[in-house]
Formats: C-alpha cells, structure tokens, sequence
C-alpha cells in the first residue's frame, strides 16, 4: 500500500510538470468523486455495526447524519469563517490520526494534539504553496482576503507544534514505518503541493494518502478480510449514498456553471459538510 502511494504521488508531481492547470483540476476531480467521496459513503453502514442490528435503528442513525449535514451546511450560511476554521481543524484531526492510527505502538489523548498538528501541517504545506487559490476560496466564502504570510505563520507554528507534541508525547512508532521514511515523505508531498494545483495538492492527500488506506479499513471492519468478493460488497453498499452525494454536486454545478472559483468554494463547503459526521462515525468505531 505504502508503495502505490509513493508511486502515485510521483506520478502526479510528473503529470503537474507536464500538463496545465485545468488538466490536473480534472484529474483532481475524478479522484475526489470517485475514492474521495466513495471512502465515506458508508458511515451508516459503519455506525450500524457499532451500534445496533436493529432495522429500526438505521434510520435513527440515517436521520442524525442527515440532520449533521444540514446543521453544517446552515453554519457554512450563517457563520462562514467559523465554519471553515472548524473544517480545517476538524480535517487536520482526522487527517493526522488516519495517518498515524496504524503506525503507533500505544496511544492515548495526548497524542490527539500529535494529530491534530500534523493533519494542520500538511494542510498548511498545501495553503503555503498554492496561497494565491487559497485566498480566492477563504475569500468567496467568508469575505475576507488573507495575505500568503499567514499561511507561512500556520506552516511553522504547526511543524513547531508537530515536533514538540511528537517529542513529548513520546511517540513510539512500530515497525511498519520510520521517523525518517515520515520525514521525506512529507518532503515528497511538499514538491508535489509545490508543483501542482491546489484542487490536485488537495486530491492527491485526500484520496491517495487518506481515503485509500481508510477504505482497505473499512472493508476489513465490516467483512474481515480485503477480497474481491468484500470489496465489490463495500462498493455496492456505498453506491446509493455516493450517487446522492454526486447528484448534489451536480446540482451545484448546474447553477455555478463555468465560475471556476465559486464552484470550488462549494464543493469545499459541501466536503465541510459530510466531512463532521464522518469524523464523529470512524471516531466513535475506534472507541
């Protein structure tokens, strides 16, 4: 797994060397609608088996992820920035644990800073190097326009943060990784976030460093194993919350139209959306 990743990263780092902007925003998207989306298409089925096998209860469930949706999505209305700098935390969180959840020998709360600063971190290499898309989007949604120092201000504070929390918490990895095989690959990641743009910086952590390795997860939760046979089951189960998901989106595009800028400021409100439940799904099955 760990491989495909850094053969993948490589092969778009050589793919945003080779082709313009609006190929790798493409690529991006087909990533993100397909794996990005599909990796949290089956949160109910998730929190079905960590709950109840009650009939009943699933749409309990289903009714309290709606209403979570809808409650975030109204707070992209009402509140806007509080909402995304809740988005960003909440994704560097989950990001960061994702990562980390498999390649520590023994965790506990105070790890979930460790977390936390490193999911930051990685958002903030993101931000840092492609800052002028960043401000255009935190501009359309919230109003306000940030200057590119404030995401270099993030970028360090959040490494300070990820080194001192990794110090003092004593971070004990197992055998599968290392603290330096971590170290250049997030050297990798920041060339590639360097060279390419934010949609493709975005997709490529998101479906190829998160989603992947949260999908083979999932699948082996809910089926014990990573076969075809599970794997075609996981598909299966996710594809009418997946078709949902890109209907909405379709919706959105519908009415956007060709206003890239716009358009991407939604789709990464309408991801705010989806991500909290989520979140709170796949942090309630580790408990």
């Amino acid at each position: 797994m760990k491989n495909i990743r850094i053969v993948i990263t490589f092969f778009l780092l050589w793919l945003s060397i080779q082709f313009d902007s609006a190929v790798e925003n493409s690529i991006a998207y087909l990533a993100i609608f397909t794996l990005g989306l599909v990796h949290g298409a089956n949160d109910i089925k998730l929190l079905e088996k960590n709950v109840s096998s009650s009939p009943n209860y699933t749409y309990v469930i289903l009714g309290r992820y709606v209403l979570f949706v809808l409650a975030i999505a109204f707070l992209f209305y009402a509140l806007p920035t509080l909402a995304l700098i809740l988005f960003i935390m909440v994704s560097g969180f989950h990001f960061g644990e994702e990562h980390w959840d498999k390649l520590l020998i023994i965790k506990n709360k105070g790890h979930y800073v460790f977390f936390s600063a490193y999911g930051l971190l990685i958002l903030f290499l993101i931000f840092y190097f492609n800052s002028e898309e960043t401000t255009e989007i935190i501009a359309i949604i919230t109003g306000f326009t940030l200057d590119s120092y404030y995401y270099l201000v993030g970028l360090i504070f959040f490494a300070i943060i990820t080194i001192a929390s990794f110090m003092i918490g004593k971070v004990q990895m197992n055998d599968v990784s290392s603290k330096l095989e971590e170290f250049v690959h997030l050297i990798i990641l920041a060339i590639v976030f360097k060279m390419a743009t934010l949609l493709l910086s975005f997709a490529l952590y998101f479906v190829v460093w998160h989603a992947i390795p949260s999908m083979k997860s999932q699948i082996i939760y809910l089926y014990g194993n990573t076969s075809q046979k599970s794997i075609a089951g996981y598909l299966r189960s996710s594809l009418a919350y997946w078709l949902l998901a890109i209907t909405s989106i379709s919706i959105f595009y519908y009415y956007v139209g060709d206003k890239t800028y716009l358009f991407n400021a939604i789709f990464f409100a309408f991801l705010a959306a989806i991500t909290f439940p989520h979140v709170w799904i796949i942090n309630s099955l580790r408990k």
